[in-house]
């Protein structure tokens, strides 16, 4: 009997969505977040680098007790808005001249040939890169930097930074690398109950479910590497309420703090998030911008922003004091460690979006896959007499909740 081969009307559009597909398969961090609502589009069909999606942070109140008389106690409604930037792109472009799209084996052949490994690579890319966001922006630090060393108790104390900034219990991920997969399975072997779980770790070197969080090895995970930083750090003058950066001085004249740097301030203590009350555990900061110290002193720039007052948004027990110490986290002086990261999907958001689709191509098609969004055009340059094919995303990544993300170094 003759094979059959049928002749498909969307071509373009089924190697589009394959790539979509693969591309999804392959991401972990992208794909565990959540996504920006279809409603923060505004109904827009195509998108440019550089625009924006508005994105809402649900309001904090502080309740009120022992009266039921609001009168002098009604809070302004603060709905934060976070602006997502569709800055970031990842762009292959490909000479296919024998490329063609006209039936079902042509597609699966292009899309195997083509398709996948293009789909395979943006999707390294795009994984490095949110992670470098994601542990630049999570200002929660666990355990010991240059420890090489991935106990119970580390994943608890990240575990622990969750649940005192009220994060969900479900839908936590644990993101870690290769050597620290390796030091959870040997330290943990005893300890995973379920003989299938035991089975995956002896045959796969497979973690499972522990601590409260679904657990992923990954090799994108990035280093955070320190500035030079020496000297002895203090807060220099006074910090004002809803400030986003901290005066320091006393370090040495030319250091550095690198971005994602995390320390803490003497006497600036974490409270509760509603009831306000203050907690024994000094609050972590993080550096957002590299900042180079002159004169021993600089204006650094900080996550969170500090408020001390009597509202929803209060997140420390005092503003800094003038010459209060600065202890930084992240280990030594001009040194790098692994950031793994505990997080709910809930901490950062992401999103693709469709570019604008051009008109008088050979071939344009744009598909999205459970929120991942693929744009492909194809066609003749007159130049060269090549058909070149390119696969776009645009995609944008930022932080939402950054207080339901802990870094776990090693």
């Amino acid at each position: 009997m003759a094979n059959t081969i049928n002749t498909i009307k969307d071509g373009p559009g089924l190697f589009a969505k394959g790539i979509a597909q693969t591309l999804k398969d392959n991401l972990k961090l992208f794909a565990f977040v959540d996504k920006a609502d279809e409603s923060d589009f505004d109904g827009k069909n195509g998108f440019k680098s550089g625009d924006t999606i508005n994105t809402s942070i649900p309001p904090r109140y502080v309740p009120q007790q022992d009266s039921l008389d609001i009168t002098s106690s009604i809070q302004d409604t603060v709905e934060e808005k976070k602006v997502l930037t569709l800055n970031k792109t990842e762009t292959i472009g490909m000479k296919l001249d024998s490329l063609e799209l006209a039936t079902d084996v042509d597609v699966a052949q292009a899309l195997r040939r083509f398709g996948m490994p293009a789909a395979e690579s943006i999707a390294q890319n795009m994984e490095a890169r949110c992670f470098e966001i994601a542990h630049d922006a999570t200002y929660n630090f666990s355990g010991t930097a240059g420890s090489n060393g991935f106990t119970v108790a580390d994943v608890l104390d990240a575990r622990k930074h969750l649940n005192k900034n009220l994060c969900p219990m479900k839908d936590r991920m644990l993101f870690l690398n290769s050597d620290s997969g390796a030091e959870a399975v040997d330290a943990r072997k005893g300890l995973f109950q379920s003989s299938e779980q035991i089975k995956k770790q002896y045959e796969d070197g497979y973690i499972g479910r522990a601590d409260g969080f679904d657990w992923v090895e990954t090799e994108l995970i990035g280093l955070h590497t320190n500035g030079s930083q020496g000297g002895t750090p203090l807060v220099n003058g006074a910090t004002s309420e809803g400030a986003s950066t901290i005066a320091i001085d006393g370090v040495t004249s030319g250091n550095t703090y690198t971005k994602g740097t995390v320390f803490t301030l003497a006497g600036v203590f974490r409270v509760h998030p509603i009831t306000k009350t203050v907690t024994p555990d000094l609050q972590q900061f993080v550096v957002t911008a590299d900042a180079t110290f002159t004169g021993g002193a600089a204006t650094v720039s900080i996550s969170p922003s500090i408020y001390a007052g009597s509202n929803g948004l209060q997140n420390v027990s005092a503003l800094p004091a003038d010459n209060a110490a600065v202890t930084l986290k992240t280990g030594a002086a001009s040194t790098g460690y692994s950031q793994n990261l505990a997080m709910h999907k809930s901490a950062f958001k992401c999103v693709t979006a469709p570019l604008y689709a051009p008109r008088g191509v050979d071939l344009v098609a744009t598909e999205t896959v459970d929120g991942i969004t693929v744009n492909i055009v194809r066609d003749f340059d007159v130049k060269t007499r090549e058909v070149i094919t390119r696969v776009d995303v645009l995609y944008a990544f930022d932080e939402i909740r950054p207080e339901w993300s802990t870094r776990l170094t090693s």
